[in-house]
């Protein structure tokens, strides 16, 4: 049964033919079902209280290739129209509050926001809004059992990193907000000479 899907990202413009995002939106373009993109700062709420957003979609029903279709996503091919969210049958959260600039710190949690507007409105949404809220930075972990997650210290103080690292060895730092690996260390005790620069990024 054809479906109609939004897929919310941080800006089109800037999304990549490798995304996640792109390849579930060509794989869903190609079975048929009714695709729509659109950017954060694209979604609007009107005064009656309906959840609209300026969407895009390609206007062909078959892509060899997650390149040929961002291509076409992102030229003036593409139809642009504005859309209620409140139609869609499922609206999927793919932007990354880790990505936006200081400049847009409002797009931040505006996904998070409008995805619980239109689940409310009966949408299916994934990823679900207030899992995503939770998860906002890497302390989420820390609600885990003790059993299935690993040694953690949450600390901007250097010389208490330094003494976790020459306790256990071998530890991974990273920043409580971010993704795709940047600023993540992996250190060894051998390496306490490169701590200061690893814990400065």
């Amino acid at each position: 049964e054809k479906m109609k899907i939004g897929f919310i990202v941080n800006e089109i413009e800037t999304e990549k033919a490798k995304y996640t995002t792109i390849r579930l939106a060509l794989t869903a373009t190609n079975r048929g079902h009714d695709v729509w993109i659109m950017g954060v700062g694209d979604l609007a709420n009107d005064p009656k209280g309906y959840i609209k957003a300026w969407g895009k979609k390609v206007s062909r029903k078959k892509y060899n290739s997650s390149e040929i279709y961002l291509k076409e996503l992102q030229s003036e091919k593409c139809i642009s129209q504005r859309i209620a969210i409140e139609e869609l049958d499922v609206l999927f959260l793919r932007n990354d509050p880790s990505h936006e600039p200081s400049s847009r710190a409002w797009a931040r949690s505006i996904g998070i926001h409008f995805g619980r507007l239109a689940a409310k409105h009966g949408v299916i949404v994934v990823n679900d809004p207030s899992g995503l809220s939770n998860a906002s930075n890497k302390m989420y972990f820390q609600q885990f059992p003790e059993t299935i997650r690993p040694k953690s210290l949450i600390t901007r103080d250097r010389d208490e990193l330094k003494k976790f690292a020459k306790k256990y060895k071998k530890i991974i730092l990273k920043p409580l907000l971010g993704s795709g690996g940047k600023n993540v260390f992996f250190a060894s005790r051998t390496q306490s000479g490169n701590m200061n620069q690893m814990i400065d990024a």
